[in-house]
Parts: structure tokens; C-alpha cells; sequence
């Protein structure tokens, strides 16, 4: 068996996340996205400026930019700040908050990414902190993995799938028109 790298551990493990997914990341998946979140313009909505920095810093740990881009690359933290603010129920949103608010006050953001790796290692064994983690990693991963720069420079991208038959007949094609 071939070993694989983190990057394609996580890959893989995005792929099949679909079923372990919270109700709201799937809700925000499913009422589609706008493009408003990469305009210069563009200001927070349900984060501070220190928690969204907080944010952009955890979710990096969490998807680092190597040879492929990262979570601050495909710019996560402001799906973040769109989910708390427009999907999640308030339980999560205080949770997350709460917990950004906390990291942010700490010596989190000074720290280099090896040591902000430990801290976070750290901060999950308090269980409330792991249950932040857990949804806020798989926010992270969902906010990367259906980005632009996710999905064409990470993931496979085929902007038009399949084969394109012009001329043939629909029996050589099976007989049936594709529903997708």
C-alpha cells in the first residue's frame, strides 16, 4: 500500500465527508454561494477584524499552503464568516465566536505555524474546544474544497465533463437522453 502525503489525506477525506457533514454546511452547499465574499470591498459580517484573522491563521494549520494553495489562498475565513453569519444555528455560531474570541486573545497569531500547530494540539484536549474544532475544521475543509482555487488548482477540474457527441444517434448512445 502507497503512503500518502497530509494534502491528499485530506483530499480523500473531503470526498467522503458528505455523509459526516453538519446540517448547516450542507444547507450552505445546497442555497449555492455568491461572489461578493472576494470583492476588495468586502468587510466582515458576523466576525471581528481579530477574530477573522484568528480564523484565516487556524484554518491555514489546518490546510497549509505546500505546492498546492492553502486555506488563506482560497481566502476561508470569509466563508467562515458567512457561514456563522447567514447557516449556523446559534448553538455553533456562539461556538465559534467564542472560541475565535479566545484564540484571539491569545499569543496564537505571534506564534510560527509549528508552534501554532501545538497550541491548537493544546487547545482541543478541553472537549468544548473539540467540538469547536471539529465543526470549524470541517467549515474549513468545505469552504476550500468548493472554492475556485480548491476545486481548479487542488482537486481534478473538468469544467465540461464527459464527451460531447454532435452527431450520433441516440440508440448508439443507449437509447436514453442524460438527465445531467
Amino acid at each position: 500500500m502507497d503512503k500518502i502525503n497530509r494534502r491528499e489525506a485530506i483530499k480523500r477525506t473531503a470526498a467522503i465527508m458528505g455523509c459526516t457533514l453538519s446540517g448547516s454546511l450542507i444547507s450552505a452547499v445546497l442555497s449555492g454561494c455568491s461572489n461578493t465574499s472576494y470583492s476588495d470591498e468586502w468587510t466582515p459580517s458576523a466576525l471581528t477584524q481579530n477574530q477573522l484573522q484568528t480564523a484565516a491563521d487556524l484554518a491555514e494549520v489546518i490546510l497549509p499552503s505546500t505546492q498546492t494553495p492553502g486555506a488563506k489562498d482560497a481566502k476561508v475565513e470569509r466563508f467562515i464568516d458567512q457561514m456563522v453569519d447567514e447557516f449556523y444555528p446559534p448553538a455553533e455560531r456562539d461556538l465559534i465566536i467564542d472560541s475565535l474570541e479566545e484564540l484571539s486573545r491569545s499569543d496564537f497569531a505571534d506564534l510560527n505555524f509549528e508552534d501554532q500547530t501545538e497550541f491548537v494540539s493544546q487547545f482541543i484536549s478541553n472537549q468544548e474546544n473539540r467540538d469547536f474544532f471539529l465543526l470549524f475544521k470541517q467549515t474549513t475543509l468545505m469552504g476550500f474544497f468548493t472554492s475556485e482555487i480548491g476545486v481548479t488548482q487542488v482537486l481534478q477540474y473538468d469544467p465540461i465533463p464527459g464527451e460531447y457527441w454532435g452527431c450520433e444517434s441516440l440508440d448508439e448512445l443507449g437509447g436514453k437522453t442524460w438527465a445531467t
